[in-house]
């Protein structure tokens, strides 16, 4: 009897500890639940409240700008209000506002007005803004403002990791007046960044120098980049023309293949023939079809007759991008070179020369309209 009673407690002892832990379990999931509502609840509110405060500030913020606008721009003409817009400055969301018509202004127009944001100690403020934190909205906006006192910050960002930051310094530091050794200091970290070389011809048109100083960067430099990113900042200036300038480029022609190549298109640019018999030299003794194929290019910038029996020789050449870029030249002769695609494409010697002729005559929307009308 009295096991059967203990038997009988037992049990019931399970149960109550079954049902117990059955009712906090419960409780445990609804108090749960009752917290994911609530946390979803915050999170929905906080996000109203960024998309209504954004709103208002944005709302704030265009208010201001067309109130300040015509006073901003009445200071950079004329500076007859600088006191008004000195107090203005002092309150961060105006000076905010403020920096941002001048800058504005200044890209729009592609003006320096360096000294008004100096006047106004806007370029200090960004500058220790951005020692504290780096964003690429802050720095393009130094960079715009033009002011020597950028040069370290703008040198210190320079060899940033990020691609994006690095070249807005850079960019910065080529908008500024800077003394020539400075100028010198900030091009040499250019030439050895990691940017790509086309983006560092940019930048470089940008900076201030005379061709002569250009050519003597050149003339110093000893690494394969450097040449070569110098030669194509100078190929496209008009000083290229000058005999005088053009002659220092020839030194090249006997460089390292990518640094000859862009030599090759620099002479070609100068449209100076005393180098035609210099460039079919290269081309005949290169064996680097790239060599070939850039002097091929480069014909087109020479009158047709003077060019035209190397050109027609090199339809004939081994390298397909060679012939290929040879008649392509031709093409851009005008009508005299027309005339003489229209024979290559008849040539019965060469099938592989007429095939690549009457394909440029085929192809080449413009080239098919000349010859419509010379056919009516």
């Amino acid at each position: 009897m009295y096991l059967l009673e203990k038997q009988s407690l037992q049990k019931i002892q399970v149960g109550v500890v079954k049902n117990m832990i059955s009712f906090n379990f419960k409780s445990f999931v609804i108090l749960n639940i009752y917290v994911l509502i609530i946390v979803d609840l915050a999170l929905l509110i906080a996000v109203y409240f960024t998309i209504i405060k954004d709103k208002i500030k944005t709302k704030r913020y265009y208010k201001a700008s067309i109130y300040l606008t015509p006073k901003v721009l009445n200071f950079i003409e004329t500076e007859d209000n600088l006191s008004e817009i000195e107090n203005l400055v002092k309150q961060d969301f105006f000076k905010t506002v403020i920096t941002d018509i001048m800058v504005d202004y200044t890209e729009k127009n592609s003006t320096n007005i360096s000294e008004l944001f100096i006047k106004l100690r806007l370029d200090t403020c960004l500058i220790k803004k951005l020692h504290r934190v780096t964003n690429i909205s802050d720095l393009r906006k130094l960079a715009s403002m033009r002011v020597e006192n950028a040069y370290d910050t703008l040198l210190e960002l320079a060899v940033s990791d990020k691609l994006d930051i690095s070249f807005m310094s850079f960019f910065g530091l080529s908008l500024i007046d800077l003394p020539k050794d400075k100028k010198e200091t900030a091009i040499k970290r250019l030439i050895s960044s990691n940017i790509v070389s086309d983006r560092i011809v940019e930048i470089l048109s940008k900076f201030n120098l005379n061709f002569e100083e250009w050519l003597e960067l050149l003339e110093k430099e000893q690494t394969t980049v450097g040449k070569i990113v110098f030669i194509k900042n100078i190929m496209v200036k008009e000083e290229i023309q000058n005999i005088n300038n053009s002659d220092k480029i020839l030194t090249f022609l006997k460089d390292e293949t990518e640094v000859k190549i862009a030599a090759i298109t620099a002479l070609c640019n100068s449209k100076n023939e005393k180098y035609i018999d210099e460039l079919i030299e290269v081309y005949e003794k290169e064996v680097d079809w790239h060599v070939r194929v850039a002097v091929a290019k480069g014909f087109s910038k020479f009158e047709f007759e003077i060019v035209k029996n190397i050109l027609l020789k090199m339809t004939k050449d081994k390298e397909w991008w060679v012939r290929y870029n040879a008649i392509k030249s031709i093409v851009a002769m005008g009508d005299e070179g027309l005339f003489t695609l229209i024979d290559l494409s008849l040539e019965t010697e060469d099938k592989n020369i007429s095939d690549l002729a009457y394909y440029f005559l085929n192809s080449n929307k413009d080239v098919y309209n000349i010859v419509k009308n010379i056919e009516v």
